[in-house]
């Protein structure tokens, strides 16, 4: 018995990634390049700490521009 390993190419974005991470209750996906060579690997942490990350950023720019001193 051999599994289907699930992958994604750096096109992927970090939503297309968590579905198929939900969608087949897996952890990590393999990501590899153009021609099918593997790059690494992406675990669902990784995906949420560049959405914290991402949110982070928006929160220090809507922060900063909020409270400007003009």
């Amino acid at each position: 018995m051999s599994t289907q390993l699930i992958t994604v190419t750096r096109e992927n974005g970090l939503e297309e990634c968590l579905r198929l991470m939900e969608k087949n209750n897996i952890y990590h996906l393999l990501v590899l390049d153009e021609s099918g060579l593997s790059l690494g690997m992406i675990s669902v942490q990784d995906v949420f700490r560049m959405v914290a990350s991402d949110e982070k950023a928006r929160a220090d720019l809507l922060e900063s521009w909020a409270f400007a001193s003009f």
